[in-house]
């Protein structure tokens, strides 16, 4: 094993590099490219300066750190507000629309149809027929008033 690496020399680093970048093809997770880059990076140090191979597995180790570190902070994705913020929050999405009472509200409690879903609802009591509008929820359980007009 020792005797390929001594004979390849420098180029032993271009090859783990290119290896390592193919490995993040098929594990991507934005790892194997920052050590791959460290490898290609430490193959062209050490074509120009002569280095013993200690200090060269130390180089290729420090600039994988730094590059790994960087690359992950750098290229972070920010948790943004998309054009759906309670895209998987199906409740929420009801907030402010109205809906007709299928059943009365007796108690402060009763059920509204929503398409094909039955929602428990907490409420003013209000006879079944009435346009109420979704003011806010508790997990499944909508909190609904009477809508105006």
């Amino acid at each position: 094993m020792f005797g390929l690496v001594s004979s390849l020399g420098v180029w032993t680093w271009w090859i783990v590099g290119v290896a390592l970048l193919a490995l993040e093809v098929f594990a991507p997770g934005n790892v194997f490219v920052w050590f791959g880059i460290a490898a290609i990076l430490t193959g062209i140090l050490a074509i120009f300066v002569e280095l013993p191979w200690q200090t060269e597995l130390l180089v290729f180790v420090v600039l994988a750190v730094v590059l790994a570190v960087a690359g992950r902070r750098y290229f972070a994705r920010e948790s943004k507000k998309g054009e759906q913020p309670h895209l998987n929050e199906r409740a929420a999405r009801l907030i402010g629309q109205s809906f007709v009472l299928a059943e009365p509200i007796v108690d402060g409690k009763g059920k509204l149809r929503i398409d094909d879903t039955n929602w428990r609802v907490t409420g003013p009591d209000l006879p079944s027929g009435t346009r109420v509008r979704i003011t806010g929820n508790d997990g499944a359980v909508l909190s609904v008033g009477t809508a105006e007009g």
